[in-house]
């Protein structure tokens, strides 16, 4: 199976799974002080990608959120985990976040032309995980998302929280999973039906067959 060959639903559990997989990775950074930097390369990337509405487009490597679907299988199957606590409300704060960023269309708009700039000086950064591309990231998570009141609260080790390299990774995977949470919306996802259908949200994140897509 190849992402091309992805059913829609499934396309949505896997633009889920990337949600989570931000949340995953900043839980990560704040705890360890490190992540798995191609999972980062794949999430910072698909930030840079808003035209597109195609799953395949934004996400061409789905196989790298493996954390993030574990974790959203855990959160369909009820499974209560002390360390699965902190990513699971990230995710589920970064899905609020969009739903508040889908009404302010102000906000849009300030969030796009800041994206269209930092893509057109994309040449300038060799890898996107290093440090001068999270920070500018970082600088348009704060100056659009992070005007909202709503704060979405990081705990983890003091020390690597403190350290301005790893905030900064931090609210670039916020941003990344927003961008990720619109695609879901865009693709029929609403937070209801994780509720009223989470059966079938089940059964079709388990037909994902992670080791046969690309």
């Amino acid at each position: 199976m190849t992402e091309q060959s992805l059913s829609p639903q499934q396309q949505q559990m896997l633009a889920l799974g990337a949600v989570f997989e931000c949340a995953v990775m900043a839980d990560q950074i704040a705890t360890r002080g490190d992540a798995d930097p191609a999972v980062l390369e794949s999430l910072f990337e698909s930030v840079l990608v808003m035209d597109a509405t195609d799953f395949d487009t934004i996400y061409p490597r789905p196989a790298r959120f493996q954390d993030g679907l574990r974790l959203l299988r855990k959160s369909l199957n009820r499974e209560q985990s002390r360390d699965a606590a902190r990513p699971l409300s990230y995710g589920l704060a970064l899905l609020h976040l969009s739903s508040k960023l889908r009404k302010n269309d102000d906000v849009v708009n300030i969030l796009r032309n800041r994206l269209l700039a930092l893509e057109g000086q994309r040449a300038h950064f060799e890898d996107l995980t290093q440090p001068g591309f999270c920070h500018r990231l970082a600088g348009i998570y704060l100056d659009t998302l992070g005007t909202f009141r709503f704060r979405i609260r990081v705990q983890g080790d003091p020390a690597k929280l403190q350290d301005e390299d790893n905030a900064a990774r931090i609210r670039a995977l916020f941003l990344a999973g927003v961008r990720a949470a619109f695609l879901w919306h865009q693709m029929g996802g609403r937070r209801w039906r994780l509720l009223f259908q989470r059966k079938v949200h089940l059964d079709t994140l388990n037909s994902i067959k992670i080791n046969e897509i690309s």
